[in-house]
């Protein structure tokens, strides 16, 4: 009877895995026929237009060099090509749920970089895991976002390495703050109203002033005043970059000339606008040009030869994003969805060296120490 059933078990095996493979309709493996297959299609699902594009477009950038390396290098098999397809969310969740909807309709799709938006990310993540189709989101730092087993992120949530500001507010002497922040962005409305406070409150310092501001607004003359008025020995301004750039103008004019402190958002260059008025501004990034580590030394090298110029950290994310798959997918040997989740589960178990510099995680969400930078006079120089 044991034998009988096994050899029933092993041809429902055979029939089951036969039912899978027929709907697969290429050589793609996305179906889970299990092996590497010899075309292997990404969809990328980010903004390549609207408010955040400057974060899909870095991620593109990035993922492109990635694969560039990954065929090169013949780390998946030296005939194996990758194909990275992108869908346009444009800053809107209506539009991120249905291009993710397009992304999993399509059998040849392997895996996905999914939303950079918290928004957009929380919105699609539930579908992600009824569709089981295995999504790298990078950015969407919020909460919401990695809640199945087919949800991962590889940029670190800022609250997990914000500790860094606060630090360095402490050695500076400073025992009141002030914050600003963009109360819609939901990253920035848990760092301004949770955990700022709690951090500043373990370091002995006081915030005297807490400014919410939506994402529509563009003109922050009156909490300008206030903030001036106030003068606390420091500000920690929560803003997406084009308010930033904006705000810290009108801080300057209203006669606000001490320390500031951001976010990584400010990063790759997006302050520059500021001119002046960003000068000695400091902020905490996963990834910063300035960063001496090997791995991120040789990644921004590779980047600036492809693209004559410098990276962003949205650039690190979309490259350690798509090496984490590629990763994955030579760990399990297989390119199907199925495959691909099992793989991106365990380099998340082992951790791993990229651009971002050493990787480690939490479940299946990503945790460094990140780096503390200071823009002073168009560029970032590391905070010893």
């Amino acid at each position: 009877m044991r034998k009988a059933l096994l050899a029933g078990l092993a041809m429902a095996t055979v029939l089951g895995t036969a039912a899978c493979g027929s709907d697969d309709g290429g050589d793609s493996g996305a179906a889970g026929d299990g092996g590497i297959a010899s075309t292997i299609k990404i969809a990328q699902v980010q903004d390549q237009t609207g408010t955040v594009a400057y974060a899909g477009l870095g991620a593109s950038e990035g993922a492109e060099l990635a694969i560039d390396e990954i065929q090169e290098q013949g780390f998946l098999g030296d005939d194996v090509k990758i194909d990275l397809e992108k869908y346009d969310t444009a800053g809107e969740i209506e539009r991120a749920s249905s291009e993710m909807s397009k992304a999993m309709g399509d059998r040849d799709v392997s895996a996905i970089l999914g939303p950079v938006s918290t928004q957009q990310a929380a919105t699609v993540s539930p579908l992600v895991g009824r569709q089981k189709v295995p999504t790298v989101f990078t950015q969407a730092g919020g909460e919401g976002v990695v809640t199945n087993d087919y949800t991962f992120r590889v940029t670190p949530p800022m609250e997990s390495y914000y500790a860094s500001v606060m630090d360095f507010l402490e050695e500076e002497g400073v025992k009141t703050v002030s914050v600003l922040y963009n109360a819609t962005f939901p990253t920035f409305a848990v760092l301004g109203e949770d955990d700022v406070p709690a951090l500043a409150e373990e370091r002995g310092m006081e915030i005297v002033q807490s400014l919410p501001v939506q994402m529509t607004t563009q003109d922050f003359s009156g909490q300008a005043q206030q903030i001036a008025k106030e003068d606390a020995d420091a500000l920690v301004m929560l803003l997406i970059a084009p308010q930033s750039v904006t705000a810290l103008g009108q801080l300057k004019d209203a006669g606000y000339e001490n320390q500031i402190v951001a976010t990584s958002v400010q990063a790759a260059g997006n302050i520059e606008a500021a001119g002046d008025n960003a000068n000695g501004l400091v902020y905490p990034v996963p990834f910063s040009v300035a960063m001496e580590d090997e791995t991120s030394d040789a990644f921004t090298k590779a980047f600036q030869a492809k693209f004559d110029e410098e990276p962003t950290p949205y650039a690190a994310d979309g490259y350690d994003a798509m090496w984490w798959i590629a990763r994955a997918i030579k760990s399990s040997g297989d390119s199907s969805r199925e495959g691909i989740r099992e793989g991106l589960a365990k380099i998340a178990s082992e951790g791993y060296s990229g651009a971002m510099g050493e990787v480690t995680f939490d479940g299946n969400d990503a945790r460094i120490t990140g780096s503390l930078v200071r823009w002073e006079d168009g560029k970032e120089t590391l905070v010893k």
